[in-house]
């Protein structure tokens, strides 16, 4: 049985797509891999982003910003599913996979969209974190993502 690859895919690969990517291979089986990338990925993990998954008991360290460029190459995983998010600046347009693979979206406000005074942005982070989680779990409930855990 081959394995299931999902990318989750935003802008820099520094919030959501992310923590998504972290969220959903926290339970990893071998049927089912998640990965993340952006278009214009940033240099570094966020530092918030950092903490928040280190709260939820996931390494951060395991996990670094990457171009979606790198799922583009011929020794890639093979993508079957991308995966991003509303809602989306609409600046960048989604590259032609190899295989081309559905994409599916999930509703998600960015933590950069959720800050509303300066000194907020750890919370905002922390709240789409959460979100995140449900989205996830409920795309897995209703058969819009695999499910990643064990049964």
């Amino acid at each position: 049985m081959l394995q299931t690859n999902i990318l989750f895919l935003d802008e820099t690969n520094n919030d959501r797509s992310i923590m998504a990517e972290a969220y959903f291979n926290r339970g990893l089986n071998n049927a089912v891999r998640a990965f993340s990338a952006g278009f214009a990925p940033a240099e570094r993990l966020d530092r918030y982003v950092f903490d928040v998954l280190r709260e939820n008991g996931i390494a951060p360290e395991d996990y670094c910003p990457k171009p979606v460029d790198i799922f583009l190459q011929a020794y890639s995983p093979r993508i079957d599913l991308v995966v991003g998010f509303e809602p989306a600046s609409g600046a960048y347009k989604r590259p032609i996979f190899p295989c081309n693979p559905p994409a599916t979206y999930l509703n998600v406000l960015a933590s950069y969209d959720r800050e509303q005074l300066p000194g907020h942005r750890r919370r905002a982070v922390r709240e789409t974190y959460a979100d995140l989680r449900l989205a996830i779990d409920r795309a897995i409930a209703t058969g819009l993502l695999p499910g990643s855990m064990a049964a």
